[in-house]
């Protein structure tokens, strides 16, 4: 997996003695190094979007060693790890941001990127993040739940992916708001996905589909390329670490 261009998910904080749950020998140094640059220098740049290439450049030495090291010692619960309530740190989808502004000044949409999160359920999974819309000076929060229908796959007999994420987002909608503070995500998406929490549909990228695969995941870190399957020579950075509530940082 060297020299591939990556979409990547990261979430974490490493040690010296971190291990993968399910490989019960801790990471070689030099994956633990690897593991602690990527994640420095995706959260130096969670806000800033004038770097993107650069930043790619400089993570990608480091996310090779993470991916090398992981598809000679993938988990046994990878997909088990994986769903899970992730936080962005860093990603370079420009189909995810979220930035406009009118040319009189007067209307614009902004997407905070520190309070983007995915969380992954059995079956599907939800981009959550807060949008703020303003209106002749006035903030407005929003809420925003994007939702991707997926089954599970793995590749061909040249193809060293496994657990694909072959994904449909199949429906957008948003609420009035800022995301709620010291609330377990799971049970928020959780009473989005069953109605039980009020949500009025947007247009999306409905019907828009790709896959999604981890290149490294452990308890608190995981990384993940992916394309959209309109364009599948264009593979996205994704970053981001692992929490339980939308105040973890």
């Amino acid at each position: 997996m060297k020299s591939i261009k990556l979409s990547i998910v990261i979430a974490g904080i490493s040690s010296c003695l971190i291990s993968v749950a399910g490989n019960a020998a801790p990471l070689p140094a030099q994956v633990v190094a690897a593991r602690d640059e990527v994640i420095r220098i995706a959260s130096e740049n969670t806000l800033r979007t004038d770097n993107i290439s650069q930043v790619r450049q400089t993570l990608k030495p480091h996310l090779d060693i993470l991916a090398d090291w992981f598809e000679a010692n993938r988990p046994d619960n990878e997909v088990e790890l994986t769903q899970s309530p992730w936080r962005n740190l860093w990603f370079d989808d420009p189909d995810i941001d979220i930035s406009f502004t009118s040319a009189d000044g007067n209307i614009s949409v902004q997407q905070d990127r520190a309070s983007i999160f995915q969380v992954v359920q059995d079956g599907y999974y939800y981009n959550v993040s807060e949008i703020t819309l303003t209106l002749f000076g006035t903030p407005i929060p929003i809420q925003n739940f994007l939702k991707g229908a997926y089954t599970l796959k793995d590749g061909g007999p040249s193809d060293p992916r496994r657990n694909i994420v072959d994904l449909e987002f199949v429906a957008n909608s948003i609420r009035f708001g800022m995301l709620p503070r010291n609330f377990p995500l799971d049970p928020l998406v959780y009473l989005v996905e069953r109605g039980w929490l009020p949500t009025t549909p947007i247009p999306g990228p409905l019907g828009v589909t790709g896959e999604l695969w981890n290149l490294y995941i452990d308890e608190e870190l995981r990384i993940s390329a992916g394309f959209d399957d309109s364009e599948p020579d264009v593979l996205d950075l994704y970053i981001l670490r692992n929490t339980k509530r939308t105040d973890s940082r």
